[in-house]
């Protein structure tokens, strides 16, 4: 059975020049939950991200969209009311992984400096180190932040 294809707003620009975002890809093969706003929803979230990418056949991404998923799941619960929407789809061009997370906070996602016995604050911190870009578009009713993960070119000898 295929899904029919996703469309994505463009995405704000949220991160550092060096990861610009100019325009949303072209996605296909998405699939999307409605989480309830509380903490199980977060290693639900992980599950679905692991059974979605091992379906997809991507399980090198398995690990790093384990912690986003988590790390952006989580945030959405502590700091927003409502239900949680978990989107994750397939750039059609690349198959770049590409999750996003809809909440109904209106507050953009900020870094943070953490100290060594700090609990949270380095979700922006993660995004930037193990994904290939990510950002943040205000919606009517709050916002959506995305990361992508970019699958590995294989080496030819």
């Amino acid at each position: 059975m295929n899904a029919p294809p996703l469309t994505v707003a463009p995405p704000a620009p949220m991160s550092t020049a060096r990861r610009p975002v100019r325009t949303a890809p072209a996605t296909c093969g998405g699939t999307s939950w409605l989480l309830p706003s509380e903490p199980a929803s977060v290693p639900q979230a992980r599950r679905l991200a692991v059974a979605q990418l091992a379906a997809w056949a991507l399980t090198e991404h398995i690990d790093n969209a384990e912690l986003l998923v988590s790390e952006l799941v989580t945030n959405a619960v502590r700091h927003a009311c409502g239900p949680i929407r978990l989107t994750f789809s397939l750039c059609a061009t690349d198959r770049a992984f590409r999750c996003e997370v809809a909440d109904e906070d209106c507050g953009e996602p900020r870094l943070c400096r953490a100290g060594a016995h700090d609990e949270g604050g380095r979700g922006i911190h993660l995004l930037e180190l193990l994904s290939r870009r990510w950002g943040s578009t205000a919606t009517a009713v709050g916002k959506v932040v995305w990361f992508e993960l970019h699958t590995r070119r294989k080496e030819t000898p």
